[in-house]
């Protein structure tokens, strides 16, 4: 019986300085029955110059032929796969050696139709302000089958972390049987403006079971591209040009029972961004078992975290557009805040216990960090994990006594 096709989609637009790493950690792959798509939205640097030296007759190298958003991207990748399993990484991410052997024996053996692994985080040097890059490699092991809508509850109670679900980006792996299931209902399968959340909602929607790995399949990287972290992160000297540009596309539009801000804005907050994935995709799920609009303000002003002010702001928003009394949904916030916060920080201090974090030795780019947490995962030590947590420990007790 031949081995799955597995195709690995990168879509990239004007980062061929990451792209060139990024694409080498799969063209290292050793596994035959792999397509590597590379989506170029209308790229006016050495893009193309950079897949043609990759040089593996693996890959598949499409053109937009204009300027598309994000999600519209995503999509026009999507379209070129015709048969098998499909995963997305990000032109500044990468994948561990052989991991695509490791996703293609778990097909063959569990009967399911996703796949999920934790990630390790790459933060590159430009990121760093330093010549190398800080990488922090979990080192769980073992797989768990999971029950998809016990666990999309679990989200959007606030007690999980959307990453726990499905998603196809960057360690996620759906078979395209269930995503033509979405997309047969739709006409496409990305239907929010973050595709990569939206994945994870929708994937759990249609879906009965699937594998979570706990061994990570591929390293998410944090560089000066990065739209995530350009939005979310609370330092001053944040590059914000990739989140401006994101604002400045025709993107798919916010839900609209989800208002924005005033300046055109969305919340910055991840459990939000859950919810409207969440309501995009509700023809997928059974109406009369869906999360109400009071009790999903209440876990998003629970979960705001550093960006609490902000999200007070638009959840006054959202409370005066769908009728709630926003002062008693602030205080059942604040006691689901005293057990989801405590939750949270356990749930970090164990995940810390049980990762290496490597901030000295000479990574520059993600292909070397793939290789660099193949090499930890195999030989693991702890002292530079006990010296992070000690400076994080120090630090949150330096704020509590401020």
């Amino acid at each position: 019986m031949p081995a799955p096709k597995i195709t690995v989609i990168i879509p990239t637009r004007e980062r061929c300085d990451v792209l060139e790493s990024s694409l080498r950690t799969v063209t290292s792959q050793d596994y035959d029955n792999l397509e590597i798509i590379v989506s170029d939205n209308c790229s006016t640097d050495d893009t193309e110059g950079v897949v043609r030296r990759a040089n593996d007759q693996r890959i598949r190298y499409v053109k937009t032929g204009k300027r598309l958003n994000m999600s519209h991207n995503w999509e026009f990748a999507l379209s070129h796969v015709r048969e098998g399993w499909v995963g997305f990484i990000g032109d500044d991410d990468g994948l561990l050696p052989e991991s695509i052997k490791t996703v293609s024996n778990i097909i063959e053996t569990s009967g399911v139709e996703a796949i999920r692994s934790t990630f390790c985080t790459y933060h590159w040097p430009a990121i760093m302000g330093n010549e190398s890059g800080q990488l922090i490699v979990p080192m769980g092991s073992g797989i768990e089958i999971r029950e998809a809508s016990l666990w999309l509850k679990k989200v959007m109670r606030g007690v999980a972390k959307y990453p726990q679900l499905p998603v196809i980006y960057d360690g996620g792996f759906v078979s395209l049987a269930t995503l033509n299931k979405v997309k047969s209902k739709t006409g496409a399968f990305f239907a929010s403006c973050n595709p990569d959340l939206y994945s994870a909602v929708a994937v759990s929607s249609v879906i009965d079971r699937y594998v979570f790995m706990r061994a990570p399949m591929a390293v998410s990287g944090v560089s000066r591209h990065s739209t995530g972290n350009s939005s979310f992160s609370t330092k001053k000297n944040k590059n914000t040009t990739p989140v401006s540009t994101f604002y400045s596309e025709s993107n798919i539009p916010f839900h609209g029972a989800m208002p924005l801000h005033e300046d055109g804005s969305l919340p910055i907050s991840f459990q939000a961004m859950v919810y409207e994935a969440y309501l995009q995709s509700a023809h997928l799920r059974d109406a009369s078992k869906e999360f109400g609009y009071r009790q999903q303000l209440e876990v998003i002003l629970a979960t705001a975290g550093a960006h609490r002010e902000s999200i007070e702001r638009w959840g006054r928003l959202f409370a005066t557009q769908h009728g709630i009394d926003f002062a008693s949904a602030r205080r059942s916030a604040a006691f689901k805040r005293a057990y989801l916060q405590p939750l949270s920080t356990s749930h970090k201090i164990i995940n810390a216990l049980h990762t290496v974090f490597a901030e000295d030795l000479p990574i520059r780019n993600i292909h070397e960090a793939c290789i660099a947490a193949g090499t930890i995962r195999g030989r693991p030590g702890k002292k530079g994990t006990v010296r992070f947590l000690g400076r994080e420990l120090n630090r949150h007790f330096r704020r509590q006594g401020e």
